[in-house]
């Protein structure tokens, strides 16, 4: 078997209008459409139905948890090629009322209403300087990521 691409992302979410507000209002998503009576709402950057679908919580959660504790870690949306794009992503998010942080040379993150660390990135210099991209292992010649 082999995986040709990530197909999308569900995140479980408190409040569908916040989360509206911010993949579409805020990252700019496409709402593609809705699911289980209106329980799940669909985003798109342009290419899929959906990258990212959100479902109402059915339970309530114990909130974001510590970094390094199994589970969702971040999601990552490349948002242009040069660190004017970048810097222009930065000033967008700000005037939303979004604090950057975990800033790095081609990135940064933020975290939606529901405190999932979302990553905003360049891709700069092609596909093998992004943050992510897979770099061949010497063990068992597997890929491995580069954070």
């Amino acid at each position: 078997m082999k995986i040709r691409e990530l197909g999308h992302v569900s995140l479980f979410v408190r409040d569908l209008d916040a989360t509206r507000r911010f993949y579409g209002d805020v990252l700019g998503l496409a709402e593609t459409g809705t699911g289980k009576d209106g329980r799940i709402v669909f985003f798109s950057a342009g290419v899929h139905h959906h990258d990212l679908s959100c479902e109402l919580a059915r339970a309530a959660g114990p909130g974001p948890q510590p970094k390094g504790v199994p589970g969702l870690y971040h999601v990552a949306f490349d948002v242009g090629t040069s660190l004017e794009e970048l810097t222009a992503a930065r000033r967008h998010v700000e005037a939303h009322g979004l604090a950057p942080f975990g800033e790095y040379a081609t990135g940064f993150c933020v975290r939606d209403p529901d405190g999932h660390e979302i990553e905003l990135y360049v891709e700069m210099g092609g596909p093998e300087m992004a943050p992510h991209t897979p770099q061949p292992s010497s063990r068992l010649g597997k890929a491995e990521p580069r954070l």
